[in-house]
């Protein structure tokens, strides 16, 4: 029984695709190495000793004494598909499937609690991936509550956090525009809130087989904005965690 002309040619199309490295083989030793760190983007803030300080454009000083985010998963992103691959897909006979899991090369999924006790441009390794050669263009990372096995649990804890279950504990002092007497606050939430970073160039191939790439959570900004009294503040402020996220030049 002759075979369909639609599957020859999808046969066809395959062979001379990966003949051009486009099947994405793993090869031994490509790897990428991940990292994060905490950084101020604006003028008029101040870190030392833990503390992290800045007065917003609506004239409050705002302190934060203790601070730490929990990072659930970074997973890279390939580059849009060329041409001759999409059509390789609407050729085929055969389904494909798209699934992701703690053991994909290209998910680190070891959730990391970060904490504010880290010095600015000290970089937290996140840990290494190994996908397949290729292009990637974003980073999606999710920040989520922390289970018993992320990595960080124990610094929390002995600064009198526990951030099993909790993605984001913020706690800090504001003082009114035009002075008077610093008034506590804390905003601790279990939500989960996701962002995608462009990546600059990331490429893996036989030749170019190893790339690190840090991530920068702006500190400064987490709070900028946010109505502090509001019911939903603790919420608000994580979606600013994530959205404060860009690359940066530091290797993990």
């Amino acid at each position: 029984m002759p075979l369909p002309s639609r599957f020859v040619s999808g046969v066809l199309l395959l062979g001379a695709l990966c003949g051009l490295g486009a099947c994405g083989e793993r090869l031994d030793g490509v790897h990428v190495t991940l990292g994060l760190e905490h950084r101020a983007t604006s003028h008029g803030v101040e870190a030392s000793g833990g503390g992290r300080s800045l007065t917003r454009t609506d004239g409050q000083t705002l302190t934060l004494t203790r601070g730490y985010v929990t990072l659930g998963s970074v997973e890279l992103k390939p580059c849009e598909e060329a041409l001759g691959w999409r059509l390789l897909r609407a050729m085929s006979p055969l389904g494909t499937a798209h699934a992701h899991s703690a053991g994909s090369p290209r998910l680190l999924g070891t959730p990391h609690v970060s904490g504010l006790e880290r010095p600015d441009g000290n970089v937290l390794t996140l840990g290494t991936l190994r996908p397949a050669p290729g292009r990637y263009c974003r980073a999606r990372l999710t920040f989520e509550p922390a289970d018993t096995d992320a990595e960080g649990l124990r610094a929390a804890a002995d600064s009198g956090v526990d951030m099993v279950g909790r993605t984001l504990w913020l706690e800090g002092t504001r003082v009114p525009a035009g002075g008077g007497e610093p008034q506590p606050f804390r905003l601790v939430t279990s939500n989960i809130a996701s962002v995608e970073v462009v990546l600059d160039g990331l490429t893996l191939s036989e030749e170019e087989p190893t790339a690190e790439r840090t991530f920068v959570l702006a500190w400064d900004t987490w709070l900028a904005n946010v109505d502090l009294e509001s019911q939903g503040a603790a919420a608000a402020v994580l979606d600013t965690v994530a959205r404060s996220v860009a690359m940066s030049s530091v290797a993990p």
